[in-house]
Formats: structure tokens, sequence, C-alpha cells
């Protein structure tokens, strides 16, 4: 059950970059600091995705809302409202976000999840295709990780921790709900930083559940 939040991280860390390249394609270099990395040397090649309302709409959201520095109370609210209490169906879920005013950031190949972001702080969420794992992401801020912390002891006081070492490099906070828990029964909770610098950070807060 420990292995499926480092699947779920790496394609999150996709999804972020996929972003940034997109944006890059779309001609708006401003929106490149927002997202994951800074951007690599190297030319990014064009993107040749349909046109949908939905591009429009994300093609003008605001540099920052990309990855928001979401507060902690926005960043838990969503991790409940979607990844806790959502519906496990990816096509159930999707509707759900779209309703909350979120779009899909176009994919130009497979990769196992699909990022939604919407032009205000609430954070991104991804969504596992296969319905196991959802996640949310943003820019570090103060007091998130504290908040995380009580929401996991408040709705999974019996949540059994494990060695964060041994779910991914990145890992720092995995815990196991436990098969008796309600809502994210069956599931490890755990919480990764992407950090390429000091200043820069980005965390997902995520469950997955081992089927």
């Amino acid at each position: 059950m420990m292995a499926a939040p480092v699947t779920f991280g790496n394609t999150a860390a996709t999804a972020f970059g996929r972003l940034r390249a997109r944006h890059a394609a779309w001609a708006v270099p401003a929106l490149v600091a927002a997202c994951f990395a800074p951007p690599q040397t190297g030319a990014v090649r064009a993107a040749r995705a349909p046109v949908t309302s939905e591009l429009y709409e994300l093609a003008n959201i605001r540099h920052s809302n990309v990855v928001p520095k979401s507060s902690p109370s926005a960043l838990v609210a969503a991790f409940r409202k979607f990844c806790l209490d959502g519906p496990r169906d990816p096509a159930a879920l999707a509707a759900k976000l779209r309703a909350a005013d979120y779009v899909a950031v176009p994919e130009d190949r497979a990769t196992g999840v699909t990022a939604f972001v919407v032009d205000d702080q609430r954070p991104m969420v991804l969504v596992a295709d296969d319905g196991r794992s959802c996640a949310v992401g943003a820019v570090a801020r103060t007091g998130q990780t504290a908040r995380i912390r009580a929401m996991i002891a408040q709705d999974f006081p019996a949540a059994t921790p494990l060695d964060p070492t041994r779910v991914s490099p990145n890992t720092e906070l995995a815990v196991a709900t436990g098969t008796a828990a309600g809502r994210g029964a069956g599931a490890v909770i755990f919480l990764q930083r992407l950090a390429p610098t000091l200043s820069y950070s980005r965390l997902i807060l995520g469950i997955s559940h081992s089927r």
C-alpha cells in the first residue's frame, strides 16, 4: 500500500511540468515562473491539442494562480471536498471540479493523472485516471503543514504513521488511515514537497487507495 503515493507523486510532478510546457507553447512566458520549476534551456515543442472553451479560459489564467499560494484553510478544504468527500470515479470527480469552476489541463500524452486548475487561490487538484489517487498542490505558505497535521489528527485519529523514506524521497509525512476509518478507509495520506530551491517549494497533499 505504501508504494502507491510514489507513483502518484511522480505523475503529479509530471502534471506540473506539463502545464509549464503548455503555457510556454502558448507564448505566455510569465506563466512559466508560476509553475513547477524554472524553465529549462532548449526549445519547447508547440502544442497541437484542439482548441476548446476550457483552453481559452486556461490561456487567460492569472500567472500566480496556476499553482497558487493557497491558504492553509483553502488547501485543507479542497482536499476534504474533492479527495476525501468527492467521488472516487474520475469522471464524476471531474464533473464536481468543473462545477466548482476548475478546468482540466490538456494532455499531450497519457500520463495517468489529470491536473485541474482554477483562476483563484484554491489549489491545483490532481486526479489519477484509475480513481485510486487524488491530491491537491500549492505553493508553500506559512501554516499549511500544521493545518494538514491537525486535519489528519481530527479526521483520522487512529491513523498509523509510516516511514516517509519508504514512500518516496520527497515525502515528509505519510500515514495509513486504517480499514475502519470510514471515508478514506484503507488508504495512505501523504505530504510531498517539490523544492528545486528553498523559496520555490510546492507541496502535494494526497491520498492513495490500495484498490
